[in-house]
């Protein structure tokens, strides 16, 4: 089980990273910009984000790679999530070169 364990210190470790910083810096209280309207975050795109992280950790849960079966691992854990994501850059792409 502490496989398990160091796999969601390792998570925490790379979310510290990328929001401490960006917790830490302070914005000056007079100049108040309007915010940039170009992307938003649509429900099913967290959703989607969501299930790309919650998958590797479910499928490492049962698969148990720390104990040796590292290929298979990447295969079924890893394998769907970037073909997934890299169909949707793809399709992405061609409906942003229609508009």
């Amino acid at each position: 089980m502490s496989g398990v364990m160091e796999i969601l210190l390792i998570i925490a470790i790379i979310l510290g990273i990328f929001f401490l910083p960006r917790l830490m810096t302070r914005k000056p209280e007079g100049d108040l910009q309007p915010r940039d309207q170009g992307f938003r975050f649509t429900g099913r795109m967290r959703f989607a984000i969501v299930a790309s992280l919650l998958w590797p950790a479910i499928v490492a849960f049962f698969l148990e790679p720390w104990e040796g079966s590292w290929a298979l691992f990447f295969y079924v854990a890893a394998g769907p999530v970037v073909l997934l994501w890299g169909f949707y850059w793809v399709f992405s792409g061609f409906r942003k070169e229609r508009e």
